[in-house]
């Protein structure tokens, strides 16, 4: 037997890939690697008594090239007397309907036609051709982009009724493989070019990386991406046994609260998996839940009860008493803006719902007798007295507002019945805060506590630019008036 077909046979018995006497639909586009696969497997048909049914996709993409694939294969499975299966889409129109990109959509198609086959012919696995370097890209590629632990664990072996006997070879073992048994091999242009993010890493990075750097750079890859694949289904396992710990689950799964005091027992990496579970859970899916959504949810266990942060899905994060509930947003609530944290630590601009409407932060020192615009939408603070940090939001429970010298204070919620606020306007107005104390209600007023006085050292400058918001215009509306301190400061 052949030291790569011995190889991917270990392989495939390792991962327990298949058992004897099964019918295997192998995906094959013409190309080396998934000629590899088809030679390899029907190698081994004999050893594990399977019997072979072959899938091909004409994208209808590159022409008489694509046509002439489909000829290859149905040619060299006819001369080993292999049932194939060929498909043919317009893949440009199949992408726009679906509204996906093309290499998304042709992924998408192929494995309906590989699932379409299986059931047809009673197969219980499909065999597709990545290989190696595949996983390399794959790894590579979600590391580039930003990923959390399961993208830096590559392509799995076993999925489903999904094999990948290749994934223990690399490419130049393939293609050595191919020409020792006199095996030819179609070339598709389109992987040459760097129209793709990962034909860039496969045609550049890592054959840079391999050459400059360790030749044996894709295995050193391939087994990381092994061991974190160890690491994250431990994490799996424990994460699981801490959402069944912390989390309560409502009857209709729309809403996932999680216990504080058993969850702050917990490893943090455990809290961040719990977290996604329960995200999960009430969105019914994960694919735009973000590492940033995990830390604002787990950054709510630090704030006051009512505080809340908006996710994707039209979900929310609330504190609670008893911890955090994760749920749907009412009709009105999902109108709000969303919470804008800012580092008071790295002032700049901050973008406000409405069209290019801004918040520009700005840092200074102060110098006597300095004057302080009266303007409507900029404002001073004393830079000194903020406490807990800032964040653009809309009102929540316990709100409020300092209205003079000697520190009296005001539920926001008053304030607003006060001033006679519309019901439907209170719940648009943006307030910037620090905690659940309000420097300034935009358009309106600012809080006492935080004006600058003849000790302020350092001011915050607040400014709004922009067209409207809300229906309102902000613009720098200076009315002329100046105030000298010490002898009146105000905001």
């Amino acid at each position: 037997m052949n030291n790569l077909v011995q190889k991917v046979s270990e392989y495939m018995q390792e991962y327990h890939m298949v058992e004897e006497g099964q019918k295997i639909v192998v995906g094959v586009s013409g190309g080396a690697d998934s000629m590899g696969l088809l030679a390899v497997l029907y190698e081994l048909a004999e050893y594990f008594h399977l019997s072979l049914v072959v899938v091909h996709v004409n994208h209808g993409v590159r022409g008489q090239a694509a046509d002439g694939d489909q000829s290859y294969v149905e040619d060299v499975c006819r001369e080993k007397d292999v049932p194939c299966y060929s498909f043919h889409v317009d893949l440009k129109r199949f992408a726009r309907k679906e509204g996906m990109s093309q290499e998304e959509a042709g992924r998408y198609y192929r494995y309906q036609c590989f699932e379409k086959v299986r059931r047809e012919v009673g197969a219980q696995r499909i065999a597709v051709a990545h290989q190696q370097e595949d996983t390399c890209e794959t790894v590579l590629f979600n590391l580039f982009r930003g990923t959390g632990l399961k993208g830096l664990t590559g392509i799995p072996p076993v999925r489903d009724v999904i094999i990948r006997p290749l994934l223990c070879v690399s490419r130049g073992e393939i293609e050595k493989y191919l020409q020792e048994k006199g095996i030819a091999w179609r070339t598709d242009e389109t992987n040459l070019t760097d129209v793709y993010t990962r034909n860039k890493i496969r045609n550049h990075v890592l054959p840079y990386i391999q050459e400059n750097i360790n030749p044996a750079a894709g295995q050193h890859i391939q087994e990381m991406a092994g061991l974190l694949k160890d690491i994250s289904e431990y994490i799996d396992r424990q994460g699981e046994q801490g959402f069944d710990a912390c989390v309560t689950v409502g009857k209709d799964s729309s809403c996932a609260a999680i216990h504080s005091d058993a969850f702050r027992r917990l490893d943090v990496v455990i809290q961040r998996e719990i977290i996604r579970r329960a995200i999960g859970v009430a969105a019914g899916k994960l694919k735009d839940v973000e590492r940033e959504h995990v830390e604002m949810i787990r950054g709510l266990l630090d704030k006051p009860v009512g505080r809340r942060c908006h996710l994707p899905y039209q979900l929310q994060a609330v504190r609670t008493y008893e911890g955090i509930s994760i749920k749907r947003e009412t009709a009105g609530e999902a109108k709000r803006p969303e919470s804008i944290c800012i580092d008071v630590k790295a002032p700049g601009s901050y973008r406000l719902p409405g069209p290019g409407i801004v918040v520009e932060l700005t840092v200074k020192e102060t110098f006597k007798n300095e004057e302080i615009p009266i303007n409507r939408y900029t404002k001073w603070f004393d830079y000194d007295k903020i406490k807990n940090g800032l964040a653009v939001r809309t009102r929540e429970n316990g709100d409020f507002i300092t209205l003079d010298g000697q520190g009296h204070r005001k539920l926001l919620k008053r304030w607003m019945i006060d001033e006679k606020i519309p019901r439907d306007e209170r719940e648009q107005m943006l307030l910037l805060a620090d905690g659940s104390h309000v420097l300034w209600i935009m358009g309106h007023r600012i809080s006492d506590n935080y004006k600058v006085t003849g000790g302020t050292k350092r001011v915050l400058v607040a400014e709004i630019k922009g067209e409207k918001s809300n229906g309102r215009q902000y613009q720098s509306i200076v009315n002329g008036e100046r105030s000298r301190y010490p002898d009146s400061r105000t905001g």
